[in-house]
């Protein structure tokens, strides 16, 4: 049986987030655009500056990301997600930090079919 276009979409969700909590980085490169952007309560990260983070923080802490997708427009070789996101993120030997809030993300679909990562509006804060 074949995903549905929505389908893919939410199977990209759970292997970003599977790939982020195993701090598989190459996976999610995979899942992204060349030219994607982040936009974060602390500014706007481009590809390098998301990889540079991700390399600091794989290894060194235990991450569990919870999403809870509200809804998923596919329209073309374009879709927007609205995701009510919850991020759990604990430093070895450190204390568990909760972050949660609702993430608007655009995917596009590149020439080889497959959707990826291309702007997101992260608002995720403490909890």
């Amino acid at each position: 049986m074949s995903l549905t276009e929505e389908g893919k979409i939410r199977e990209l969700i759970d292997t970003w987030l599977e790939a982020s909590k195993a701090g598989d980085l190459e996976t999610v490169r995979s899942l992204m655009t060349d030219d994607v952007v982040f936009l974060t309560r602390d500014g706007v990260m481009e590809r390098d500056d998301f990889v540079a983070s991700f390399q600091a923080m794989a290894g060194n802490v235990d991450l569990n990301g919870l999403p809870d997708i509200q809804e998923i427009s596919v329209m073309g070789d374009v879709a927007v997600c609205w995701n009510k996101l919850r991020v759990e993120i604990k430093p070895h030997g450190g204390t568990r930090k909760v972050h949660a809030g609702d993430v608007l993300t655009v995917f596009r679909r590149g020439a080889d079919g497959n959707w990826r990562l291309w702007r997101d509006a992260n608002l995720l804060a403490a909890v």
